[in-house]
């Protein structure tokens, strides 16, 4: 019992063991443990812009460990292909160009079954620990590739790592949107893409250095310092209150906000825990839930009720609403347009097309030119999105990749086919690619958040191992300036589906987001109902 007279609550205690002691909420209002009132309290100390942005980085770049192994699985093939074409195999390996292609494809191939299953396992195990199993069939993949004495083997380790891609997407897609604040979310999702296009880059420096397999060695140690890192990291608050751990998205909070007390995320907290709450999805059952966070930032008691699990034909009901299918619909068409302006498709043949076209640079070398400019391109959207946001960005990568596709098209002059290929990489790799994977983290609402991403991915990596896939038929069909018109007449398709369809994200919070895509703008999530739904 405090002076005050109102009897301590359990998480009191909590708030001790746990150091953070400044504040506690009750219904009579914020009370110290030294019972004192909230007025008699000295104020508390600010904190720099620095020290709250430096944990939202430190904890972004844990998790863009898992896109640096992306981005290294995506790329290998373009070292892998050019040896065993070429029969330069120790082991005496070697690919027919059928087989190349399908080597090359078959992980995008089995990508989007890891992507739903990744929304499935995502809501019970947290973002976090999600983040930490999925690095286990990396683990066997680069230990297959390495060890590889037949060509079963390595489409083997391609299916591996091709479902453990799909498993990262849904934890690696949410975690940032989940613990950013959204002055730094539109920066540090460009951030992750920086590190996917390293991975890639990486690759291309390794396959001038080293063999394959001993690339893949060196590989191997990724996804090892990748679970040392997310270890150290916290659960996004978000999942944890939709857990009812509140003590523990609480701590989540401070330690991601520049290691404060309370009292310094308060407001953000109590905002966060009514948008938990608008957004779950639940049916009346009807018995008394004693606490609530009011509208006046305030937590008290409150007879609210109780309710109870929907059948799995709510659960499709809901998860077909328009807030989900609209936004959905806007990445499932980014990603279109994304994976056809070229570099996608391309990818895996950079150093056959390097010689088509009479580069003039090494083959291998030119590979290593292009992943530093798709490198480039990353840095580049990391540090002017804030500035010039996403939609801009997008429009901007479009047109330049259109046109860059075009000149690949209609000119053969060596330097200009050189420099254009350079800005077709820089382009994608600016706006078409790493934003698109942004937006994923933003426009979905919480409530099927995890499964739309999971989705999201999914189709992603369909298209792009049609994209992939279809290079040979269509090179044969159009030959190589035919399939770069192709692409460039997709890329401007993409300039106007974009112009039309494609909302401004960055800076708004995530409700905001939400609030958008809502058929009824003049309802918000808890306002609007299916049914018993609510």
């Amino acid at each position: 019992m405090t002076e005050t007279g109102v009897p301590e609550r359990g998480d009191m205690a909590e708030r001790r063991a746990g150091g953070c002691d400044a504040t506690t909420h009750v219904p009579g209002g914020p009370v110290r443990e030294d019972a004192t009132t909230a007025q008699d309290a000295p104020p508390f100390k600010e904190v720099s812009a620095f020290r709250i942005a430096l944990p939202q980085v430190l904890a972004s770049t844990a998790k863009n460990m898992l896109l640096l192994d992306l981005g290294m699985t995506i790329a290998f093939s373009t070292i892998v292909i050019p040896a065993l074409r070429g029969g330069n195999d120790p082991k005496g390996l070697s690919f027919t160009p059928e087989e190349a292609s399908w080597f090359s494809s078959i992980l995008f191939l089995c990508q989007p079954l890891g992507s739903v299953l990744s929304g499935v396992i995502l809501e019970p195990l947290g973002r976090k620990y999600a983040m930490m199993v999925v690095n286990l069939p990396h683990l066997l993949g680069w230990f297959l590739l390495y060890t590889a004495a037949n060509k079963v083997t390595l489409y083997s380790a391609a299916i591996i790592m091709g479902l453990g891609v799909g498993f990262m997407e849904a934890p690696i897609i949410t975690y940032v949107g989940e613990i950013a604040q959204p002055r730094l979310r539109g920066t540090l999702t460009s951030y992750a893409n920086l590190f996917a296009s390293f991975g890639m880059n990486f690759i291309f420096i390794l396959g001038t250095l080293v063999t394959w397999r001993i690339a893949a060695a060196i590989c191997l140690a990724v996804p090892i310092v990748t679970i040392l890192a997310i270890s150290q990291v916290p659960e996004t608050p978000v999942w944890l209150m939709s857990r009812g751990r509140l003590k523990e998205a609480e701590n989540a909070l401070c330690w991601l906000r520049g290691w404060v007390t309370p009292e310094h995320v308060k407001k953000e907290f109590d905002e966060l825990t009514r948008y938990t709450e608008r957004t779950k999805l639940r049916k009346i059952k009807g018995v008394v839930n004693p606490a609530f966070t009011g509208d006046d930032d305030t937590v008290g008691q409150q007879t609210e009720k109780e309710f109870e699990e929907l059948t799995m034909k709510e659960k499709i009901k809901d998860f077909l609403r328009p807030s989900m299918l609209k936004p959905l619909g806007l990445i499932v068409g980014f990603f279109v347009f994304a994976n056809f302006t070229g570099i996608t498709a391309t990818r895996p043949y950079m150093v056959l097309i390097a010689r088509d076209y009479n580069m003039p640079l090494e083959a291998y070398k030119a590979t290593v030119v292009f992943g530093t400019v798709g490198f480039a391109g990353s840095v580049s959207c990391m540090l002017t999105v804030a500035k010039f946001k996403k939609r801009p960005i997008a429009l901007f990568s479009m047109l330049v990749a259109g046109t860059a596709a075009s000149s690949l098209c209609f000119i053969s002059h060596p330097w200009i086919s050189f420099f254009s290929y350079m800005a077709l990489a820089f382009s994608t790799s600016y706006g078409a690619q790493g934003l698109v994977w942004g937006l994923v983290s933003e426009v979905f609402p919480f409530r099927g958040r995890s499964m739309a991403s999971g989705l999201s991915a999914a189709s992603s990596y369909l298209i792009s191992f049609t994209a992939t896939k279809s290079f040979q038929s269509l090179e044969e069909l159009f030959g190589l300036r035919g399939l770069f018109m192709f692409y460039s007449t997709m890329s401007f398709i993409g300039f106007f589906f974009l112009y039309f369809m494609m909302p401004e994200t960055e800076g708004r919070p995530l409700e905001d987001i939400q609030k958008h895509y809502e058929k009824n703008k003049s309802k918000s999530t808890a306002d609007v109902k299916s049914d018993n739904i609510v």
